[in-house]
């Protein structure tokens, strides 16, 4: 008897330790992130509120929703401001715009954060 006993414990505990999700949401929100490998001169970032985000996209400043269950992450109804800027920055624009767009999971790291889209592109952000 108390070795079924002490199994369904040792059980327990184990389903305890690794069933947990990460709690991503509470951790990132109110921080700012840089992403990393730019170009020169430029500055992408990300900041997290409750439900939504916001930030630089190199030349102009976007917003999105976004919803995180563990590790998976959804953006959607994203918007930015329409200014125009030298070709090489709206290019790094728009491709971070997308990817940000097609993002599907989250993890903390020791220095910030990754986005990984479905396609596999990693956006690498610092903490700032």
């Amino acid at each position: 008897m108390k070795k079924i006993f002490l199994f369904m414990v040792t059980g327990l505990m184990f389903v305890g330790c690794f069933g947990k999700k990460e709690d991503v949401a509470s951790k990132i929100i109110g921080n700012t992130y840089v992403l990393q490998k730019v170009i020169d001169g430029s500055e992408v970032d990300v900041t997290f509120e409750k439900d939504r985000l916001s930030g630089k996209a190199g030349v102009n400043n976007y917003f999105a929703n976004y919803k995180i269950d563990g590790q998976t992450i959804k953006i959607e109804n994203h918007g930015s401001t329409r200014m125009m800027g030298p070709e090489e920055l709206m290019k790094q624009e728009q491709e971070y715009l997308k990817n940000l767009n097609d993002a599907k999971n989250i993890k903390l790291t020791e220095k910030g954060i990754v986005i990984t889209t479905t396609s596999g592109v990693q956006l690498d952000f610092d903490k700032k």
